[in-house]
């Protein structure tokens, strides 16, 4: 089937840019008024930073090459708009996620030994649950 990728724009609702800014951004796929999947960016936080906060695909369309598409697709406009960094969390544990994210050439926050990587890790912190433990994962690609 043929995907169209791009943010859904509802007919009924005018967004204004500062609710935009606040709330993120959802990028929809559809074929023939179906959805396939979706991609949400989290709104901005710090200058030339996008955060990956979810990415959905249905069951029928795992393994497609569907999730690529979205990722690239938002890599793509965050580089446009001249983002440097885009951010990954993924549910720990996931390895499924990771190894989709690492097949797109995303790394794990942490495994490097440089010192920016140190202090990225101050800045980009996994999520944690009840009692301090992780709930994601930090994986990250340089535009």
């Amino acid at each position: 089937p043929r995907y169209r990728i791009g943010p859904k724009e509802t007919e009924t609702e005018k967004i204004s840019p500062e609710r935009e800014k606040t709330a993120g951004q959802v990028w929809v796929a559809d074929c023939e008024g179906d959805i396939l999947g979706c991609i949400f960016r989290e709104s901005e936080t710090r200058q030339g930073i996008t955060r990956i906060c979810r990415l959905v695909t249905g069951s029928w369309y795992r393994r497609e090459g569907l999730g690529r598409l979205l990722v690239q697709s938002l890599e793509q406009r965050e580089r446009e708009t001249g983002a440097l960094r885009v951010y990954a969390h993924v549910p720990y544990p996931s390895k499924v996620g990771e190894v989709f994210f690492r097949k797109l050439g995303y790394q794990q926050l942490g495994e490097g030994a440089d010192d920016e990587d140190v202090e990225e890790g101050k800045l980009e912190t996994p999520e944690r649950g009840f009692l301090g433990h992780s709930l994601t994962k930090v994986f990250y690609k340089d535009l």
